[in-house]
């Protein structure tokens, strides 16, 4: 990927963190490793990496979340 696309795979990512802690799904705590990075969408002056590092601090937090989220037995979310 070039340094745009993960900019905006990194913007979209925090997008849907922050709608998942907004609707009190995902705890702010679980943000720690990708807080630690200091990197955000915003900081353009980053390298891939740490936008890289960034996507994936993000989507290993938003994978955890997801999976502790209580289905019926139809696989739907019970909140739905």
């Amino acid at each position: 990927m070039r340094k745009k696309e993960y900019i905006h795979t990194h913007a979209l990512l925090a997008e849907v963190t922050g709608y998942l802690i907004e609707n009190e799904t995902m705890p702010v705590d679980r943000l720690t490793a990708y807080n630690e990075l200091e990197t955000c969408p915003s900081s353009i002056h980053e390298t891939k990496q740490k936008h890289h590092e960034a996507i994936m601090a993000l989507s290993s937090a938003i994978g955890r979340c997801l999976k502790e989220i209580p289905t019926d037995s139809h696989g739907q979310s019970v909140d739905q």
